[in-house]
């Protein structure tokens, strides 16, 4: 310990116990100031038009929160709709596509050449979209309040 820490400790071993001020109002809980608030008022009065304002800057944030969790939901789908454009197993698909084509057709050399790619495409974009949830799990969860990001 340092001299400082050691006068500090000192002071406050030594310090005498301070009584609470009578003066002072004991905290109480929310539903007791509600009520007292409630029994201040008229009858024709509501409490709710006593509160606070609401506060800008968390409206403002609350508005990006939206966007941004709707952008990304956007996305999530835009991406999810290509990989099944690339690697689906319906008739749209490139894969169904080339895979169904005629032994002699462009499309066959396409298959033998290109499968893989679209594969590992369809793979790497299915990544990202996983990736994109996350992201999209942690921005509703900062939007309910339980965390930051």
């Amino acid at each position: 310990m340092n001299i400082f820490q050691k006068k500090f400790f000192s002071l406050v071993k030594e310090a005498p116990e301070l009584e609470p001020d009578p003066t002072l109002p004991v905290p109480e809980d929310e539903e007791s100031e509600v009520n007292a608030a409630t029994d201040m008022l008229d009858t024709e009065s509501d409490i709710d038009t006593f509160g606070a304002p609401d506060n800008p800057e968390i409206a403002l944030k609350k508005q990006q929160s939206v966007k941004t969790i709707n952008i990304l939901t956007t996305w999530i789908g835009e991406v999810e709709n290509f990989i099944d454009y690339l690697n689906g197993t319906d008739d749209g698909s490139i894969n169904f596509t080339i895979n169904s084509a005629d032994c002699d057709s462009i499309l066959t050399d396409i298959q033998r050449s290109e499968s893989k790619k679209i594969s590992r495409l369809a793979q790497d974009l299915s990544s990202l979209g996983e990736s994109l949830k996350q992201y999209l799990l942690l921005a509703k969860r900062k939007d309910a309040g339980n965390d930051s990001i």
